[in-house]
């Protein structure tokens, strides 16, 4: 590819061994407007974008290895991989939405973006058709063939969180969860305060008490902070009835202990309690809107990471 028809450059992390503040799939690239996206941070970070600015230059891909040592000035000691691979222009909508992407290289070390997945169907950069019909349910990762090596990127997981109440904690975690990744649906009927104004663009907003009656996959999170304790109890149970990976509801002790002892007058068992967080949030951190929102979304990222049951 010759240096005048590279457009972007992409930086794509496809194997972590040891201990490395990035992870497999994570990805920067660099476009008329900058550098979009991390693998990182840091040194690792740094010295990989000096690397991928050379390979633009050059009109050239490469496979890169970055120890985490005292050479870097690192004391984690792990061992980073990255593909350092030319994108053409046409391909920046892939990498704006993050697409599943599919590359590949042979023993020449010449990474290169063979095309990607989008709306049901195969969008081809670089091949003509798709490699294998199974390949969007591939696990995420390195497949080593007879034709060279192939790294399938697939979309980040989906993380829906429902939010019902847009009043001050729920214009506080709608603020951090859409920068962590949350799909974010803020219900309340009230448009005086669930609004453009008070919510991120991220955020889906609509005027409703509850969302439509479907299941949903994955199942959402869903915290409850209304105006009203009525309300509140109401939507509660009208969530228990779903597939919910975590419902949490504001509240104090006492208001905590009203609810539970409520829903046992409404035959609810000690199964669908356990289901409960209530008050919901890692405890001891504030009552602020922006401390719960802190507490709420540090509980819900340790159940994300796995570290919470």
């Amino acid at each position: 590819m010759k240096p005048e028809a590279v457009a972007l450059v992409e930086v794509v992390v496809t194997q972590v061994a040891g201990s490395a503040p990035t992870a497999v799939g994570d990805s920067l690239y660099l476009g008329a407007s900058g550098w979009q996206g991390s693998v990182g941070g840091g040194a690792i970070e740094e010295a990989l974008k000096a690397r991928a600015v050379a390979c633009r230059e050059q009109g050239i891909g490469a496979v890169v290895q970055f120890s985490l040592s005292s050479e870097h000035d690192q004391c984690c000691g792990g061992r980073v991989t990255a593909i350092i691979c030319p994108v053409p222009l046409v391909a920046e909508p892939w990498l704006q939405e993050d697409a599943p992407r599919l590359y590949s290289w042979d023993h020449r070390d010449q990474p290169l973006l063979m095309g990607a997945w989008r709306r049901g169907r195969w969008h081809p950069a670089a091949a003509e058709r798709i490699p294998d019909p199974a390949m969007p349910e591939w696990p995420a990762g390195l497949r080593v063939g007879q034709g060279g090596t192939y790294f399938w990127k697939r979309a980040a997981m989906s993380h829906p969180l429902w939010l019902f109440g847009a009043g001050h904690v729920g214009a506080a975690i709608a603020a951090f969860a859409c920068r962590l990744g949350y799909d974010v649906s803020v219900f309340d009927t009230r448009p005086e305060w669930n609004n453009a104004e008070r919510f991120p663009a991220g955020a889906a907003r609509h005027i409703a008490a509850m969302p439509p009656a479907e299941d949903t996959n994955p199942p959402p999170s869903a915290l409850v902070m209304t105006h009203s304790h009525g309300l509140d109890f109401a939507i509660t149970t009208a969530l228990l009835a779903r597939p919910i990976d975590y419902l949490g509801v504001i509240g104090s002790r006492t208001k905590a202990a009203l609810f539970r002892k409520r829903l046992r007058d409404h035959g609810y068992g000690d199964k669908d309690l356990a289901r409960l967080h209530m008050p919901m949030g890692l405890p001891g951190l504030g009552k602020k809107p922006y401390e719960v929102a802190v507490a709420v979304l540090a509980e819900l990222l340790q159940r994300r990471q796995g570290g919470v049951p």
